[in-house]
């Protein structure tokens, strides 16, 4: 029985030859980096600035040379409001690189053998301690920044403070406002830092060059008058005039009031009483007729104006004011006719009238009085209740019974007439004027006809005593009087 006898196997050729290439490769390799390691020992690694100019793969001394020939090239942009943009020019400044010994130094903060980790990365480099400094022409730096639109602008707008405003009936913050014109010191002191470091832009808003304003858009105070103000967006204070509206919007109230911080940091709304005051005195001087002429048809049928008046409605001006006061403090519209002749509507007032008539306000009931008749007629709803025969004044310029529009002011029983050189009892006393008024006169030997042109009256209009007392029933204060 023969055995099989196992031959050995021989060694690949192409194995072995696979071994030398790989550990040819790997030679080259290995010299190929450590060529590269050298080279990097000489150069600077890819992506290498200093003070931003790029020195990438040069010698110490070819980067001394770009960064000295890079000064007239240099450009700094100033970012200004708004988006615009000025430039300053290295060359127009006298801009010079100066490079010390040390920098020579530099090429050792980097290890060329490790080369490979640095291929991919940015290192850019601001340099101080003297490496690199930059000077420029002071007088030429000078120039140029005073001549830059930021620094004298065309037309200069101040900083402006954040403020509360009253836009299109609601309470709005108008923004602050850093003005269009940069500080030029700060400026200047800036674009030196900026050369400094070889900087591309100046930003001057993130600088903060420009002027600051003291109130910004949110500023806590600011926001708490706003909402205090909120409480009266809408409200409307319409004052009754007779037919007419006079209307006190949201706008106009505004103008009367101001936020006041309390003791206890909450803000209140207060009234400025010189402005609600001046308000005040401009609704009277418009609704106000006391002063005004008065249209008058006479009995006789003549159409008078009859002046001068101290019948009508005149405005208490001080109560007004305490009652808008109260209005804007309960912060509700309020709609109030002053001349319906209600008490409360009456208490606005330091004079009224019968009804608020531009044509005829003293209305159907009123005393008339004609000098040049000595007569005189009363009216009551429209109908001649009563008229008599009077004695006026003596015509002789210091006893003339005054003409105009009157009111009865006050009545008085068994009054004593008082005057120089006389103290006379009547029994009916009607006053309608300063010392003047209807009263009895038992002393006039008759009453009408031209008697009073030589035995007339200190100025009042005399009746006989029966009339006098007549009258004294029919009228009441604040009728109207007219005597012509």
């Amino acid at each position: 029985m023969s055995k099989n006898k196992t031959k050995p196997k021989k060694r690949s050729k192409d194995s072995g030859a696979g071994l030398i290439v790989a550990l040819v490769l790997i030679l080259l390799l290995l010299a190929g980096y450590g060529t590269a390691g050298y080279y990097f020992s000489q150069h600077f690694f890819p992506s290498t600035t200093f003070n931003n100019t790029d020195v990438s793969f040069l010698t110490v001394s070819e980067a001394k040379e770009k960064i000295t020939a890079g000064s007239d090239e240099y450009t700094l942009t100033l970012i200004e409001k708004d988006g615009a943009t000025e430039m300053i020019y290295g060359k127009d400044i006298g801009l010079t690189a100066h490079i010390s010994d040390d920098f020579d130094d530099l090429l050792n903060i980097q290890n060329g053998m490790s080369w490979i980790m640095y291929l991919f990365e940015d290192k850019n480099y601001i340099l101080s301690d003297g490496y690199i400094t930059y000077t420029c022409d002071d007088e030429k730096l000078a120039g140029v920044i005073d001549g830059l639109s930021c620094v004298d602008p065309e037309f200069p707008v101040k900083a402006k403070n954040a403020e509360l405003v009253l836009m299109d009936g609601a309470f709005k913050i108008i923004p602050e406002d850093t003005g269009n014109t940069a500080h030029r010191d700060e400026l200047e002191s800036e674009v030196r830092i900026a050369l400094e470091a070889q900087e591309g832009e100046l930003d001057l808003v993130e600088k903060e060059l420009y002027d600051k304003p003291d109130i910004y858009s949110d500023d806590e105070d600011l926001l708490a008058r706003k909402s205090a103000c909120d409480e009266i967006t809408g409200m409307q204070i319409l004052l009754g005039f007779g037919k007419k509206k006079e209307t006190a919007d949201v706008e106009r109230i505004a103008d009367w009031i101001y936020v006041k911080k309390q003791n206890d940091g909450s803000y209140s709304l207060e009234v400025n009483e010189d402005k609600l005051g001046d308000y005040v005195k401009t609704v009277a001087e418009k609704y106000n007729t006391f002063d005004s002429p008065k249209q008058f048809t006479t009995t006789d049928g003549q159409h008078l104006e009859i002046t001068p008046s101290y019948y009508g409605w005149m405005l208490d001006n001080e109560y007004a004011v305490e009652e808008l006061k109260k209005i804007v403090a309960a912060k509700k519209s309020v709609d109030i006719d002053l001349t319906d002749r209600s008490e409360e509507s009456d208490k606005w007032w330091i004079r009224v009238a019968a009804q608020y008539d531009p044509v005829n306000e003293y209305g159907s009931d009123y005393a008339e009085v004609s000098i040049a008749a000595q007569h005189m007629w009363l009216y009551k709803e429209g109908k001649l209740v009563f008229e008599s025969d009077v004695v006026t004044g003596l015509p002789d310029g210091y006893h003339n019974t005054p003409t105009g529009a009157f009111r009865i002011i006050y009545m008085q029983q068994n009054a004593t007439l008082r005057g120089p050189g006389y103290a006379t009892p009547v029994a009916y006393w009607m006053v309608f004027a300063d010392d003047v008024g209807f009263h009895d006169a038992t002393w006039q030997p008759y009453f009408g006809g031209q008697l009073y042109q030589w035995n007339g009256s200190h100025g009042c209009v005399n009746m006989p005593l029966g009339n006098a007392g007549t009258l004294y029933e029919l009228v009441y204060p604040n009728m109207a009087v007219f005597v012509y």
